[in-house]
């Protein structure tokens, strides 16, 4: 089992997607403005991992009307 499944139905539409990685860029943003430079990297590099996890990840193969 994966901490965190990219791959996972839940992902599959494409506004949870953005969701996750204009939250976690925002927070990181947050945590830079207040001075917590370790945890706005953090918040930041789980920005990046998702955004690029989730550009080459197929995620047609969940779609409901089967194309």
């Amino acid at each position: 089992m994966k901490l965190l499944d990219f791959d996972h139905p839940f992902f599959a539409p494409a506004w949870v997607r953005v969701a996750v990685v204009v939250v976690c860029a925002v927070w990181a943003v947050f945590e830079a403005s207040q001075g917590a430079v370790l945890w706005a990297i953090v918040f930041g590099g789980i920005a990046a991992i998702a955004a690029w996890r989730f550009s080459t990840i197929d995620y047609s193969r969940y779609d409901e009307t089967g194309g």
